[in-house]
């Protein structure tokens, strides 16, 4: 017999006996078939692998930006530029019954202005040439002639309460009905140079 043979006739012999094994535990023992397996040393591996399918749901949460748009509506109306009544009227020379309180018209050449019946309280007219201006009944109570030109200025009936005239030319100025207890920075020379002034006769006054 060749050594082939005997090979064989080993391994049937072995085949045989595990058989049998094999059947002796699954009666007696009340083993399975996985168990007797495992017993021997033989792993079952299963060819199922189990994978694990993440499952990225990208849910695209459309957010609806509602762009609103604010339309808002710039108003690109060109500003209506005003000319103020003062302004105005000085450059007419008329600026009858006109409010210019707290104005100031230092410097200004303002000669033959008419301001009758003006307000022109805290007005400021220093160093201002009102040669032959007309402030009649005009009130300028604490307004400031301070080195004022008012050469030939009509002042009748004007409320010249504390009114400065300090260093102002009165050269042949009307001062009718005007309480000169009431003005400030007035000398005497100042006042010999004054047209028509209130008297205790009122000669000189219309």
């Amino acid at each position: 017999m060749s050594w082939k043979r005997v090979v064989l006739v080993i391994a049937v012999v072995l085949v045989v006996a595990i058989a049998s094994a094999m059947s002796w535990l699954v009666v007696k023992e009340d083993m399975s078939m996985t168990e007797i397996f495992s017993k021997i040393g033989i792993t079952k591996n299963s060819d199922a692998t189990v994978a694990n399918v993440s499952i990225s749901a990208e849910t695209t949460i459309s957010t609806e930006s509602a762009s609103t748009t604010t339309t808002t509506t710039t108003s690109t109306t060109v500003p209506t530029v005003t000319t103020l009544p003062e302004t105005l009227c000085i450059r007419l020379g008329q600026c009858q019954f006109a409010n210019l309180a707290d104005v100031d018209f230092s410097s200004l050449q303002l000669s033959s202005n008419n301001f009758s019946a003006a307000s022109l309280v805290y007005g400021n007219f220093t160093k201002a040439n009102l040669e032959k201006a007309i402030f009649t009944r005009a009130d300028l109570r604490r307004a400031i002639f301070v080195g004022a030109n008012l050469t030939g200025v009509d002042f009748t009936k004007a409320t010249m309460t504390d009114a400065n005239l300090e260093g102002a030319t009165l050269t042949d100025a009307i001062f009718c009905d005007v309480d000169f207890k009431t003005l400030l920075g007035t000398t005497e020379s100042q006042l010999a140079k004054i047209k028509k002034f209130r008297s205790k006769d009122n000669i000189y006054c219309p």
